[in-house]
Parts: structure tokens; sequence; C-alpha cells
């Protein structure tokens, strides 16, 4: 793996009036690897992502992409190397399962997907909270973005499909992309992610790998 293979947010700043959210926040997601945001709910892990992602512009600082530096938002680079799953569903209401993936390129691969041949004759607004959070991260992976943001994949998610995100996300982390997420479901963040960073006091703490016993020393999971 290209040791310069990595999404960095190098010095971030971010701020709204009469409230700094981010204070020069530093955090490095490599290819190939899970990398966690951690943080109490408002620490600003959302802003973060955002800044990531190009949806909103940060104050000051710089996003890296594999050794090249986007300033501002930079929409076109980063829409090419970054995929983004946002908090709020992204799916179109009332349109079938089936006719949604058609709209993709190679839509057969996903539908090979067990879960997704489940589904596929029910109306999106029809899914569970799970299958659509479900089916939004194989859609995002399906783009064949080289670093993926997941905003709370497994919040309001039904366990069995939990156990299915996570075998996912590996996955797509042995294929070489570079996973960035943060959820407030800190035991299966624990289980999937491979390095992760503290977000306290608008900037981030590396917590290394193995991060699980530090977690639990600062009362996040049990």
């Amino acid at each position: 793996m290209n040791p310069s293979a990595a999404l960095i947010l190098d010095s971030i700043f971010f701020s709204v009036p009469q409230l700094s959210i981010l204070d020069g926040a530093w955090l490095k997601a490599e290819a190939g690897r899970v990398t966690a945001i951690i943080g109490r709910n408002g620490s600003g892990k959302s802003t973060l992502m955002k800044v990531a992602a190009g949806q909103i512009k940060a104050m000051a600082g710089i996003t890296i992409i594999d050794g090249e530096r986007l300033h501002g938002r930079s929409l076109q680079k980063r829409f090419r190397n970054i995929g983004y799953l946002p908090q709020d569903s992204m799916l179109p209401p009332d349109i079938k399962v089936k006719r949604l993936i058609k709209s993709l390129p190679d839509p057969e691969k996903l539908m090979d997907d067990p879960l997704i041949q489940k589904i596929r004759h029910q109306k999106t607004i029809q899914l569970s909270g799970g299958e659509k959070r479900y089916l939004e991260t194989a859609i995002l992976f399906h783009l064949n973005r080289k670093y993926i943001l997941l905003d709370e994949p497994f919040t309001g998610v039904e366990p069995s499909i939990i156990d299915l995100l996570i075998q996912k996300i590996r996955k797509e982390a042995r294929s070489g992309k570079g996973i960035l997420l943060t959820d407030h479901m800190h035991r299966y963040i624990s289980e999937v992610a491979d390095t992760g960073y503290l977000l306290h006091n608008r900037q981030c703490y590396d917590l290394g790998g193995g991060f699980s016993g530090e977690l639990k020393k600062m009362g996040y999971h049990r």
C-alpha cells in the first residue's frame, strides 16, 4: 500500500456565530483501513465529516487526498474520490429498489446482494430503517470512491443488519478503500475500526489501534 494513500484533514477550523466547533482538528484516514471518530453529542463529528465531503467550507485548513492538497470545497475532486453517507436518508422516497438499482452503472453486481434481492420489489419508503441504511451504504460502496465517509451507519439499525454492514465495511477496507466513520453505537465502532480519534474540545486526539480499552476507560462503552 502506498504510504501516502490517505485522506488527511489538516488544521480544520469551523465556527458559527458565537460558537467555535472545530479548532485546528487533524486526522488521517488511511486507504485500506477503517478509522473511527468518537465524541460526545455536539462535539463536531458530523461537521468534520461535512467539511471532508465538501458539504460545508471550513474557515481554515486543508484536505489532502493521496498527497494532493485541496483548498476550499474543491467539489469536483472530492466527488471523484470521496463518497459520503449523511445521517439523514438520501434515498428518493417513492421508487422501487429494483428501479433505483437499475439507474446505477453495472447494476447486476448490486442485485446479487442477498439482502437487496430480498427487498428489490419494495419501494424505498416501505423499507425498515436498517434496510434503508444497508441499501444506501451498498450503493455508496458500489460507486467505487476511494474514501468513504459514514455518518452514523449503525444508529437505528437492526442488529442482524449491523452484522451485515460490518462485514461489508471490512470487505471494502480489505479491497483498499479508506473508510472514516462515526456513530454513537461505540461497541460496533470498536468492533469494526482499525484505529480511531477522539474529538474533544474542538480537536482530534489519536487513540491509535486497539482503542476499545481507551473507550472503556473514558466511559464510552463497557
